[in-house]
């Protein structure tokens, strides 16, 4: 039995994936012990602020059609390269026109969301990048080129973590220090991006309007449930700093950050179940249907297990892990744990949704989700101060999850009662 599980391409993957995310994510977590010491919880709160705004326009770059070109890897109709190549065209369209339209208003947009002017043009050289990389990254993915997605994506974290303790630690940059360094460290491996994708055949002169089309439909309409993503994930600090000020952002942001071990293990394990659920799902097999729910329920339970223990074991830890100025962080592991935990009812059903270009309704779905986030954010903020906040994340992933499960069960039949479909086999044999 367990001979046949490590055998398993589903489990090998999953467990190179994991290792890459390990490797990707421990590096930045073994350093904060160091970073919380030459960064104080304002620095903190300005870098956790970029990325906020990087998120925000790393959708809008591209207008989302980096989630089209996943998809469409698997339509025989497609001719792949030339898709890719109108993806990248909308790319360079769309980010131009977002650089004549946020720059000329900085000194205005800072004032908004407390992040120095000056620096806008970095959150839109990162957007851009990084599209490319997670372009290249995801055709490695679903070509199945697990190795060379570790390396790369290691690569440049790699850079990004010695970048920023050169320039932190032994040039004393600061906030400063830190945004070069992840704006400088993505810009060099978005152009190594650009370089392999056109030697891949990806960057072909001809654009044919047909895939424009298709690629702004299936992207579009994710605009709005990747704007509730952002705003689950970045509002609270918006808030925050405008109603406690940097500091506080800053302690938020790192107990977020000690989470992301949750989040961690739940990008390894999407990055190969998405391939693998998609050719499952389109055989649709009734013994393998089963064989999916059961591993679904498994995978949730686990991750709200995993939360429990990184809530209860999580203080003891960062007693020692990090600096006096940021040990008060550890009071937001609980709430912000299991809002991690609640995502991953959403990556089980997602694929669902996507695989049967029903994106529209996960639209919907968002746009409730932000009408509720935002206010029920502001008030528990202004009730609870910054714990507001992380009991405010964990009540918004939970109902977005929820909607996207039922979304999914509408449109994809499941057996998600396995009793129920027990008895029907039984019927059946009978």
């Amino acid at each position: 039995m367990i001979k046949k599980v490590l055998n398993n391409k589903l489990f090998q993957n999953i467990g190179v994936y994991t290792i890459s995310n390990i490797i990707n994510a421990a590096i930045p977590f073994l350093l904060l012990p160091v970073l919380t010491r030459f960064l104080t919880p304002y620095d903190y709160g300005i870098t956790a602020t970029f990325q906020s705004l990087v998120g925000l326009l790393s959708f809008i770059v591209g207008l989302n059609t980096q989630m089209a070109i996943i998809r469409r890897f698997y339509d025989d109709k497609i001719n792949f390269p030339e898709y890719v190549s109108a993806c990248i065209f909308i790319l360079l369209l769309s980010t131009f026109a977002l650089s004549l339209i946020i720059l000329p208003l900085s000194p205005y947009l800072s004032k908004l969301v407390e992040f120095p002017g000056p620096w806008f043009w970095t959150i839109i050289a990162v957007a851009f990048f990084q599209y490319l990389f997670t372009v290249l990254l995801g055709i490695w993915q679903v070509r199945g080129k697990v190795y060379q997605y570790a390396i790369f994506q290691n690569a440049q974290t790699l850079l990004n973590i010695s970048a920023s303790l050169c320039l932190i630690i032994v040039l004393k940059m600061n906030w400063q220090g830190r945004i070069i360094a992840q704006t400088g460290s993505i810009a060099i491996f978005g152009i190594f991006a650009w370089v392999f994708l056109y030697k891949m055949g990806f960057m072909q002169k001809k654009i044919h309007k047909k895939n424009l089309k298709d690629a702004l439909k299936f992207g579009l309409p994710l605009i709005p449930y990747s704007f509730t993503g952002w705003v689950l994930l970045s509002m609270d600090r918006i808030f925050i700093n405008n109603m406690l000020g940097l500091g506080a952002t800053g302690l938020y942001s790192v107990a977020y950050q000690i989470c992301m071990v949750i989040t961690l293990f739940q990008l390894s394990f999407n990055n190969a179940w998405v391939p693998w659920h998609y050719e499952r799902i389109r055989k649709n097999d009734e013994k393998t249907n089963v064989k999916i729910v059961k591993f679904s329920y498994a995978y949730v339970a686990f991750n709200f297990l995993l939360a429990i223990l990184l809530a209860l074991l999580g203080p003891f830890f960062l007693k020692f892990f990090l600096g006096k100025d940021f040990f008060q962080a550890s009071s937001y592991l609980w709430w912000l744990s299991m809002a991690q935990a609640a995502n991953a009812i959403h990556i089980i059903s997602i694929t669902y949704v996507n695989f049967h270009n029903k994106n529209i309704y996960l639209t919907y779905s968002s746009i409730f989700v932000t009408i509720i986030h935002i206010p029920i954010t502001y008030f528990l903020i202004r009730w609870n101060g910054t714990m507001g906040a992380a009991q405010s994340l964990f009540i918004s992933n939970l109902i977005a999850s929820i909607l996207t499960f039922l979304i999914a069960a509408r449109f994809h039949k499941m057996p998600w009662f396995l009793k129920s479909q027990r008895a029907r086999l039984s019927k059946l044999k009978g």
